[in-house]
């Protein structure tokens, strides 16, 4: 049941977000708030049994993500349905991140930047106009949010 209503949210979230330009933007704080929280759960979680740059260094799709999470699940690790699809998607938005943006240049480019939530949103947004179709509007929210957690405006 709970598999269902994610499903059914994230799709929500793919349809409002694939509106119009401003769709995205009421996105983003979704995907924000919703990637804040997947990461504080995938460092608790996954900190707990061995270093977090060991996933970190990793690449996969989503269901090789939602294998390993399950894995670790079984091995111990403490994190409930909701909790594994938490860490699931903030994996997924770091692979997005570095694949969908490195097609175009190094991420050392962007990580090198601190920028707003909203700066963001508009950063990836401009980038991915210029190539057509290399990210949905919901990893665009995602890749945004993703960043707006690593490299947050400085005060």
């Amino acid at each position: 049941m709970k598999k269902i209503v994610w499903t059914a949210v994230a799709a929500g979230c793919l349809f409002i977000g694939s509106a119009s330009h401003a769709g995205a933007q009421a996105a983003a704080p979704d995907a924000l708030g919703s990637l804040t929280k997947a990461k504080q759960v995938f460092e608790k979680s996954c900190g707990t049994c061995h270093g977090l740059e060991r996933p970190l260094s990793k690449t996969n799709d989503k269901a090789g993500w939602e294998k390993t999470v399950e894995r670790m699940h079984f091995n111990g690790a403490e994190v409930n349905a909701e909790e594994r699809a938490l860490v699931v998607s903030y994996l997924l938005a770091k692979n997005t991140f570095e694949a969908r943006c490195s097609a175009c240049h190094g991420i050392d480019r962007p990580l090198g930047k601190s920028k707003s939530a909203a700066d963001w949103l508009k950063t990836v947004e401009r980038m991915a106009a210029k190539k057509p179709g290399l990210l949905t509007a919901a990893e665009t929210a995602d890749v945004a949010a993703y960043l707006s957690l690593t490299r947050p405006a400085q005060p």
